[in-house]
């Protein structure tokens, strides 16, 4: 008789569908989405069992939740700087790409965003611009290394 235990199997079939951020503003978020990075508003509604209004973005494939519980005290939120930002446990960046970085960091220079760094080399291959919405969440966005 096998004393040998298997493993049980990983979850099959799964997909990503969206990413999800909580927001204090959410108008505010859904226009700067919009404006700034060019995603679309395809949905908007009300989750009832958490009390909180959403709004579905869909841009260049990917898909950003954006929910929000008005009326309600927001706790503050860890923005360490990076490179310190991975220091702290937890989910980093929006991480996005583009076939032209060098005219992806004119664009967000022209919307006058919070930049942390622009066009700054990752590796041999990458390069990256990294900002800030205006609720201070990142984003990072690579292009290829001309």
């Amino acid at each position: 008789m096998s004393t040998v235990q298997s493993k049980p199997a990983p979850v099959g079939g799964l997909r990503l569908h969206n990413f999800a951020l909580a927001v204090r503003d959410l108008d505010a978020m859904i226009a700067w989405y919009e404006a700034v990075l060019g995603f679309a508003a395809s949905e908007r509604g009300r989750f009832d069992a958490v009390s909180a209004d959403y709004a579905m973005l869909e841009g260049g494939g990917v898909r950003i939740e954006l929910v929000s519980r008005a009326g309600e005290t927001a706790r503050p939120v860890d923005r360490t700087a990076p490179p310190r930002h991975l220091n702290v446990p937890g989910w980093k960046a929006l991480v996005l790409e583009t076939d032209d970085l060098p005219a992806a960091t004119a664009a967000l220079v022209q919307h006058d965003v919070e930049i942390v760094w622009a066009d700054q080399p990752v590796s041999a291959h990458l390069r990256s611009t990294m900002i800030r919405d205006p609720e201070g969440n990142l984003i990072h966005i690579f292009g290829r290394a001309k």
